[in-house]
């Protein structure tokens, strides 16, 4: 293929439905019910638990149902816009087992050379990966979580991350557009009592994996897609407002305020 050198700047992803996105957390916290509310999604589903949820979905047994179905996508007509592989843990487990038979070994750590089965089966999962995020489709990646012992010269914690070897996570890491954590979050009321409710956590932490590229995502938002598409179309609006420069008199000094009286709040203006 020749390469050109581009002409303009790419534009910015700010459709949801563009996006890659990882979202770990606990068994049966709802990752999967909120991805089933994803418009025009289709289930890569290598593990059962969508029986409750009516959604469209490709029972997915080996690497290869993987393969086969990532090339349906390409060559089948459909109306698909999203991709979720309900869980990138199982889907990683295949992609090993496919390794060892391809190999004739039992395990990816029964090779002759230390090291050779991780790398080759990383390669595989990354490479194939990459190849279905580059598709015009967006790609949700639903993980379980562990924790995880972390050690520094000062202190031990446990970090929650996607339940995947270290090599692995951080290539799915690195391609991710976003990293949502979901999560309960401890509301406490005026009589001291506390209430949980389901969120998904979007920005870095010592003790949680997440993170937000497009920086439009509030710190919490409920695992309540609806919610979270809002969240996350307010915050670009935002940015895209601060991008516009203030208007300006013809002699290029700021207008005058009319008022030094702030203006009323929306909820007093309506009565």
């Amino acid at each position: 293929m020749a390469i050109t050198l581009p002409k303009a700047p790419t534009p910015r992803k700010n459709d949801l439905q563009n996006l890659t996105v990882l979202i770990h957390g606990g068994k049966k916290i709802g990752k999967s019910t909120f991805c089933s509310q994803l418009p025009n999604a289709v289930y890569a589903a290598t593990e059962p638990g969508l029986g409750h949820l009516e959604v469209h979905q490709t029972p997915i047994q080996s690497w290869q149902d993987f393969l086969d179905f990532c090339n349906a996508l390409v060559t089948e007509k459909h109306g698909f816009q999203t991709v979720v592989i309900d869980t990138i843990n199982n889907l990683y487990a295949f992609c090993c087992r496919a390794v060892c038979e391809k190999h004739k070994v039992e395990y990816v750590g029964d090779f002759k050379a230390i090291g050779k089965g991780h790398v080759l089966a990383n390669n595989m999962f990354y490479e194939t990966m990459l190849k279905l995020a580059n598709q015009p489709y967006g790609l949700w990646m639903i993980a379980h979580s562990a924790e995880r012992e972390i050690e520094t010269r000062t202190e031990k914690y446990l970090k929650t991350v996607p339940q995947l070897p270290d090599k692995a996570a951080g290539q799915i890491l690195g391609m991710a557009d976003m990293i949502l954590f979901a999560d309960l979050h401890e509301d406490k009321g005026e009589d001291g009592k506390s209430t949980f409710r389901r969120v998904l956590r979007t920005k870095p932490s010592k003790y949680y994996e997440a993170g937000d590229r497009s920086g439009a995502l509030p710190t919490i938002v409920d695992l309540d897609y609806r919610k979270f598409a809002a969240a996350y179309e307010s915050g670009i609006a935002a940015q895209k407002n601060k991008a516009v420069p203030p208007a300006s008199t013809p002699n290029g000094q700021k207008p005058a305020a009319t008022s030094d009286k702030p203006a009323a709040p929306a909820a007093a203006a309506k009565k």
